[in-house]
């Protein structure tokens, strides 16, 4: 470990794991009882959109290689899990599940790739 910084950085991306693991979990097994077009779930959803896009841009202005690429990383997966979860509102009802799990899958997806880039060495 070289710093306290990737040490938060690994923590943060461990959370995104876990996080993409529940989601996957509900999607897989259909235990959700939502209505996806509710304005607060449309919400949320605009906020994570949102949220990556700016996790994106300040990703983008990082003078290290690895830090650029792990903003990248982390805004472009908030965006596509954002747009999954807000296309909840207009897909079919079977549908639903396997976007959850979408989801899920790009939060573990990023989880896993972004803690390799921060364990190297600088």
């Amino acid at each position: 470990m070289q710093n306290i910084n990737q040490l938060f950085r690994l923590m943060n991306e461990v959370v995104f794991i876990l996080v993409g693991a529940l989601l996957l979990w509900v999607g897989m097994t259909g235990r959700y009882m939502f209505d996806p077009r509710r304005p607060d779930w449309l919400l949320v959803s605009g906020v994570l959109v949102l949220w990556g896009l700016g996790t994106w841009w300040r990703g983008r202005k990082t003078v290290a290689r690895v830090w650029r690429a792990v903003g990248k990383i982390g805004g472009a997966s908030l965006i596509v899990a954002g747009l999954l979860m807000l296309s909840l509102a207009w897909a079919p009802f079977h549908w639903v599940g396997w976007l959850l799990a979408a989801a899920g899958c790009v939060f573990v997806l990023r989880g896993v790739v972004t803690a390799a880039l921060v364990m190297r060495p600088l």
